[in-house]
């Protein structure tokens, strides 16, 4: 009786112990859940309250917040953007970096000289373009910088220049404003991301 009694307060104890082991591994186990869930609402939410605001942006004040154009030009978006300011938003969208290069005639000795060394070695600069640094560029010129800024980062066609043209929508030898210039910039910026180009954490989306 004494063997039977014991073994059954033995089994018993060891029944209460896994019971309360199970339990405890119960609570862990819904902590990590709950801990979890609380971390990807905390970087959802963080990620719905900016997108409003980065949506609700004006392609210039987008440009401007993205470092493209300075406050002054900012602030005079129908003024006309010179090629080479063009072709610098186009190539620090682009991203790359790689001195030593040889700058094509027309461009020496200019602020931007770096600048068009650089579009000419990635081909988005190619034979066709004139270079007149400090003169408005038009439409076609600014669409194809475009066009080529896209579809040489990707090593192949993402875009053609119909599809670039249409995001301004106006003559082809209209002179492009720091505004069209913003537009254009902004539409390259989400190609770059939607095809993943570039990091998407990168700059302001």
């Amino acid at each position: 009786m004494r063997n039977r009694r014991s073994g059954h307060r033995s089994g018993s104890s060891t029944a209460k112990q896994g019971g309360r082991q199970r339990w405890w591994l119960s609570y862990v186990v819904v902590g990590i859940l709950f801990f979890t869930a609380g971390v990807l609402v905390t970087q959802a939410a963080a990620h719905w309250e900016l997108a409003p605001r980065v949506f609700s942006l004006s392609d210039v004040a987008w440009a401007a917040e993205a470092g493209y154009l300075t406050e002054t030009k900012s602030n005079q978006p129908d003024k006309m953007i010179s090629q080479a300011e063009f072709l610098h938003m186009v190539m620090k969208r682009y991203g790359e970096q790689q001195p030593g290069l040889t700058v094509p005639k027309g461009a020496e000795n200019h602020w931007a000289a770096d600048v068009y060394a650089l579009a000419k070695a990635k081909g988005v600069v190619d034979c066709s373009c004139q270079i007149k640094p400090d003169e408005p560029i038009t439409t076609d010129e600014a669409v194809k910088l475009i066009m080529l800024g896209i579809n040489t980062k990707a090593n192949k066609q993402l875009t053609t220049f119909e599809e670039v043209k249409g995001w301004i929508r106006q003559d082809a030898e209209a002179l492009v404003t720091y505004q069209d210039a913003a537009t254009l910039i902004r539409k390259m910026d989400e190609m770059y991301r939607f095809h993943k180009l570039i990091p998407q954490e990168d700059v302001v989306s």
